[in-house]
This record gives structure tokens, sequence and C-alpha cells, in this order.
């Protein structure tokens, strides 16, 4: 085989069997016209070669002018796959977390034993999101090449003319609406079935002690309506996802239970306190001469987060009442 035979051969190496022999001769004859080319200009024919080839580019590249970039998830289906990893991930992350809080309230390891705990759930945690995230990328990388390309297509054709146009107010954010899913089931889930695991610890020395369940009666006298709250963020929620756009009904709905949530916030700031911390409590503990101290904090920090709450809340309502007033005032 002569220098332009190997060349082609090089090509086809990257190109795949179907089409081969037809990229190839194409090559060769291009390859060919501009080699005689050369040989008009009283060029070597070896030295004619070699620049020719060299000009041409690398046999990988040609392949890829060919066949296009490679992918392992190609453009198409990316951003559902980014979307899906997300959410995944998340919520494997939560459970460890969750699964780790609960393991180490059931347990009696202090010191170098509870530091162990920690760095085994670590990198255990570490292994799954690495093997799940694997899996979702065989998956995808499998779907996208089984399935035409139209089952990732939106069946609406591109305007150019779409670039002006504003933001459609009324579109769901997936993304937010999933995290908020996120955060509220790991809120039913930690309080209504693992409300042990509220509390706080330190170091005394090389022991970790832990003072659970530091949440009061009252708290758990506010949980049924906090519950009730959740349960119809979650169902809204889940409802916008499939509906995609927001309704004049789902925004008084959400209007409505942003009332609900602030009016409950309002009633628990007012009300007895969330946090049943006292000097018997820490009697005994290191923390006993600063009892006093922990129990003023321990008394405003769950005031802080209800005020902040309240607040999220208040702008919420205020830019849900405020798109509704613009509605209506369209429609009239």
């Amino acid at each position: 085989m002569n220098l332009l035979d190997k060349y082609v051969a090089e090509v086809g190496k990257h190109l795949p069997r179907k089409g081969r022999a037809d990229i190839e001769a194409e090559i060769r004859s291009t390859l060919e016209d501009m080699l005689e080319e050369r040989k008009q200009a009283s060029i070597k024919d070896e030295a004619a070669t070699v620049a020719l080839l060299k000009e041409y580019g690398s046999p990988r590249e040609v392949a890829e002018s060919y066949i296009g970039p490679r992918y392992l998830i190609s453009p198409r289906i990316y951003p559902l796959f980014e979307l899906v990893t997300k959410i995944v991930l998340s919520v494997v992350f939560g459970i460890a977390i969750v699964g780790l809080g609960i393991s180490l309230v059931g347990s009696d390891l202090t010191g170098i034993g509870f530091l162990s705990k920690v760095g085994d759930a670590a990198l255990g945690l570490l292994g799954g999101l690495v093997t799940v995230f694997g899996n979702i990328v065989i998956v995808f990388a499998i779907l996208d090449r089984t399935l035409p390309a139209s089952e990732f297509k939106n069946g609406e054709e591109w305007d150019p003319a779409k670039l002006a146009n504003e933001p459609d107010p009324d579109e769901v954010k997936v993304g937010e609406q999933l995290v908020g899913l996120l955060f509220l089931a790991l809120f039913l889930i930690l309080f209504n079935i693992y409300p042990e695991v509220v509390g706080f610890g330190f170091f005394d020395e090389n022991n970790w002690v832990f003072i659970p369940t530091v949440l009061s009666n009252a708290f758990f006298n506010y949980l049924p309506w906090i519950n009730i709250l959740f349960l119809i963020e979650i169902g809204l929620a889940v409802y916008l996802i499939r509906a995609g756009v927001w309704s004049v009904a789902t925004r008084v709905a959400n209007l409505i239970v942003n009332l609900a949530g602030i009016a409950l916030a309002v009633a628990m700031l007012r009300g007895p306190a969330l946090v049943e911390l006292s000097p018997e409590r820490l009697a005994g503990t290191p923390l006993a001469e600063s009892a006093g101290t922990l129990i003023g904090i321990g008394s405003l920090i769950p005031g802080i987060i209800l005020i902040i709450v309240i607040i999220i809340s208040g702008i919420e309502v205020s830019q849900m009442a405020y798109r509704l007033f613009n509605i209506k005032y369209e429609t009239n």
C-alpha cells in the first residue's frame, strides 16, 4: 500500500461500517485529483503526497467531518438526562443523610467510633452516588441509541421571532417544583416518623454527646396542621408539573395556601415555645454551666425561622396577587 492508501485505510478505522466503503472511495478520489494538480506543478510525488495529507487533516478529524462528533449522551436527550440526574442524586443524598442521623441517634458510639461511622457513611454515600450516576448514564446512553429522534422533539416548529418575546409568566418552572417536593417530603418524613433526631450534639473531649427531641408538645400540636398544608402543597406541585402552566385557579389555590401558611406561622410565633430546653435536660453535661445562654438561643432559633417563612411567603403572596390582578386587568 502506498501512503495515500494507508491514509484512506486509517480514516476508515474511525468510520462506521455502514457507508464506510463509499466514504473511502470519495476521499481517495478527492485526494487523487488534488495530488494530480500538484504533480502538474512539478512537485515530487512523495513530497506532494505528504504535504497534501498534512493539509487535508488527521484521519480522525476527517472521519468526524463525515459522521459528526460522537457523544455518549447526545444533545437531544441531555436536558432530560440532566434533570433526572439532579432529582435522583438529590433524593439519594437526602435519604442517606436521614439514615445516618437515625443510625447515630440509635447508637452509643463516641469519639473515634462516631467519626469512623460518619466516615464509613460518607464513603458509602459517595459509592452509592457514583453507582446511581453510572446506572443513569447507561440507561440514557441506551435510550439515546434505540429511541427515534421524534421521541425527543417537542413537535413545535422553532420560530426565530420567539427570541424577541418575553418569557411566559404562566410557564411552570419544573425544577423549582421538584426541589420543593423533595424538601416537603423530607420534612414530613423527619418530623412525623423520626422526630427523635431533631436535637443538638457536641463533643465532650473525645465523647460525642447528643440531646435528642428538643421539640416541645406545642410543636406537635401544630404538626397536624403543618402536615395538611404540606400535603396540599405537594398535591398542587404535582398538578402544576403535569399541567405545565399556571391557571387562575392554581394561582388562587397557591395564594390561599400561602396565606394559610402565614397565619399558621404567626400563630406558632405568638404561641407557646416550640423548643423544650431546660436546665434539667442539660444537667450532668458540660453545657450545664451555659444552660441559660443555650436556652435563650434555642428559644430564638424557631422564631427566626418562622419570621423568614413569613417574609418569603409574604413575597410569594404579593407576586401571586399582582399576577392575578394583571390577568383580571388584561381580560377586561
